[in-house]
């Protein structure tokens, strides 16, 4: 016998439903005015505003103001998922610290243990966080997961013997300040395959369950396809972000990209995510900032850590680079050999990271030969396309008129980021111009190179041409075939094709004289 309710019962039941329904409706119908029609217009000015799904936005109007639920969701997923794939990651550390194959600062109970602290920050920061979303928190908590399992696969991998017997050679570091025209010499530049080799975005996405060699094209395209998939499945959450995205820094699977995407496997979760979404709460701890051996994300003892992790993973890419090749020749035979010239296998890495700059002296000490490009431009003109490239890429998560949401906020932030990185830089060369310096090499000679913003734009290829004459002058110059490959990327990505955001000092709240970076501009560029 199916019970039905009785009309009495039915129909203030319906009420409720229609008045709960009305009221997330209405609930979201004023956030999403909050968003489009006023924060952005008045304060964020983004062109091609992207927000989340209706069900994204639907779930976030329904949980806002109320932080238990949230909380009790962050909760299980720390004790169900995070922490046991963390205590799967501390056990394999301590069982290569007492193999002692790989370095010491990668597993050592130093390391185990700012691991763990790491991971715990990252969730309390983002249970405390005001300004984020409901669903803004929990995808960002779930980034920990996903780095936590690819440290694990990497690490498994780096412990062989054979590959920390790999030496890592005269790597190319571009360390430039963020928004100077660095992006578009790396990927330019990681097209020379004689003369470089390179991480692709998708090796970062993707690096499991197995690294794809240099060499290996075939591989490769089907590794970018793996994660321009995973890439795409943004738009179902975030429908135009990734085209709002590319107005500012594109991300493709099969181009070159920033470092950083090594130190979120390293470090248990996303290197730059606690100083953009999460700085609010980043902040209330200024010590972290100026910390030297604390364990947080930006103290000294942490960059150490990073540097080791990035060099455990080149090695492993050498070994792979090395170890396919001579298995695919012996199964395949000469069928393999006519289609795969054998690769060069000493060739220097080229790497890009902005942070880099902030960081100089841990990243020589990890890699003593390398080389340093530098490519400068005034701070005063990059805070602004800076503090505009952090608000796109975190605006469909962050409640409107929360801490660290107005332009003003974002404006002062910026610039205390642009100090951290401007600073190192400074630093480093005032040291490095010392002669008794641990640093110290001259200028003119073939381990650091100095360039304009203005030249680079102007023409990337001929700052290339300068780089090649002065780092390597006993090599030849750019190849034809290079300069072809060269060509045909700059043709395919010129300035503004993808649009371009609007940005000015005035939009965040800043004045000249807020952003004068005496130091750096008497330095640099004066």
């Amino acid at each position: 016998m199916v019970f039905l309710p009785s009309r009495g019962i039915l129909v203030p039941l319906l009420i409720g439903l229609i008045a709960i329904y009305i009221r997330y409706i209405t609930h979201q119908v004023i956030m999403d005015t909050k968003y489009q029609l006023i924060w952005n217009n008045e304060e964020w000015h983004i062109d091609q505003f992207s927000r989340p799904a209706f069900p994204i936005r639907f779930i976030n109007a329904h949980h806002h103001g109320y932080t238990s639920s949230n909380s009790i969701v962050l909760s299980l997923m720390r004790k169900l998922v995070v922490n046991p794939a963390l205590d799967k990651v501390v056990t394999l550390m301590e069982q290569a610290d007492t193999e002692n194959i790989v370095p010491k600062i990668l597993c050592n109970p130093d390391a185990r243990s700012n691991l763990s602290k790491r991971v715990e920050e990252f969730y309390t920061d983002i249970q405390n966080i005001q300004s984020l979303t409901y669903m803004g928190k929990v995808l960002l908590y779930a980034t920990s997961y996903m780095s936590l399992t690819n440290h694990y696969g990497l690490l498994t991998l780096g412990m062989k013997e054979e590959v920390q017997r790999q030496t890592v050679e005269a790597p190319v570091f571009i360390a430039s300040l963020p928004r100077t025209g660095s992006t578009i010499l790396h990927r330019t530049m990681s097209l020379d395959t004689t003369r470089f080799r390179n991480f692709d975005l998708a090796d970062m996405v993707v690096p499991l369950p197995k690294p794809i060699p240099r060499w290996d094209k075939e591989g490769r395209h089907e590794k970018a396809k793996e994660a321009d998939g995973l890439i795409n499945s943004i738009k179902l959450i975030y429908p135009g972000q990734l085209e709002c995205l590319e107005t500012m820094h594109g991300f493709r699977p099969s181009e070159a990209d920033e470092d950083l995407g090594w130190y979120d496997t390293g470090l248990g979760h996303p290197y730059m995510d606690p100083l953009m979404k999460l700085y609010p709460e980043y902040r209330q701890k200024e010590e972290k900032v100026q910390g030297v051996s604390d364990g947080t994300i930006e103290s000294k003892d942490v960059a150490s850590y990073r540097y080791a992790w990035l060099a455990m993973i080149m090695k492993i890419y050498q070994y792979t680079d090395e170890v396919e090749w001579n298995e695919r020749k012996q199964n395949e035979g000469r069928a393999f050999l006519r289609q795969h010239a054998r690769p060069s296998m000493d060739l220097p890495w080229l790497m890009k990271d902005p942070n880099h700059s902030a960081y100089l002296p841990e990243l020589l000490e990890e890699f003593p030969d390398a080389k340093l490009i530098f490519t400068h431009r005034n701070p005063g003109e990059i805070i602004p396309s800076l503090a505009k490239l952090f608000v796109v890429f975190t605006a469909p998560d962050v409640i409107p008129g929360a801490v660290g949401s107005s332009a003003k906020e974002w404006g002062e932030e910026t610039v205390k980021r642009m100090n951290h990185y401007s600073g190192g830089l400074v630093d480093f060369t005032m040291a490095q111009n010392n002669e008794s310096s641990l640093y110290s090499f001259p200028s003119s000679g073939t381990s650091r190179i100095d360039l304009s913003f203005v030249d680079v734009r102007r023409d990337v290829q001929g700052a290339i041409g300068k780089i090649y004459e002065q780092l390597y002058p006993d090599q030849p110059l750019t190849s034809n075939k290079a300069t072809r490959a060269f060509k045909k990327y700059l043709e395919q990505n010129e300035r503004e094709k993808h649009g371009n955001q609007r940005r000015s000092l005035e939009d965040f709240h800043l004045s000249k004289e807020d952003v004068a970076f005496r130091e750096y501009n008497d330095m640099f560029l004066n």
